[in-house]
């Protein structure tokens, strides 16, 4: 059984059975912000860039964020979380940026949670400084001794 070795300068594709393409990379392709270098040859980048419809990110952004004025509700989190599933059944959006999206959200509901505790737990510190106050008066019934 033989084994090619790919370099670097052949396209790093590889299909469903674990076949990599043999072509050389095309250096001359538009990489996406944040790439490095090339990794597809010429045929592989037109297919991915052909899969990934082109669309105005501001109209993205304005159909995800429809009817939300801030992520300060679980119900806005789930509001965009239900516009993020039709923006990608209509493939509009890339996948691993719907992931990335969908984990910001997580961890958005997940501060939220965290805050309304915290909100409850200070509230009611204060309501039993409050009785304990009312309590260490001077001149005050104690209320527990006229029942």
């Amino acid at each position: 059984m033989s084994t090619k070795q790919h370099t670097v300068e052949q396209c790093q594709y590889m299909n469903s059975r674990g076949q990599r393409c043999h072509m050389l990379v095309d250096q001359n392709q538009r990489l996406p912000n944040g790439a490095h270098r090339p990794t597809l040859c010429a045929y592989h980048a037109n297919r991915l860039k052909a899969s990934v419809p082109a669309v105005d990110p501001e109209v993205l952004a304005a159909e995800l964020l429809t009817d939300i004025n801030s992520f300060t509700t679980a119900d806005e989190v789930n509001l965009f979380l239900g516009n993020l599933v039709r923006q990608l059944a209509r493939k509009r959006i890339a996948r691993r940026d719907a992931i990335a999206l969908a984990y910001i959200s997580q961890l958005i509901l997940t501060s939220q949670t965290a805050m309304a505790r915290e909100r409850a737990a200070d509230e009611s510190e204060a309501d039993n400084t409050a009785v304990f106050e009312h309590l260490a008066e001077p001149g005050k019934e104690n209320p527990q001794r006229a029942a």
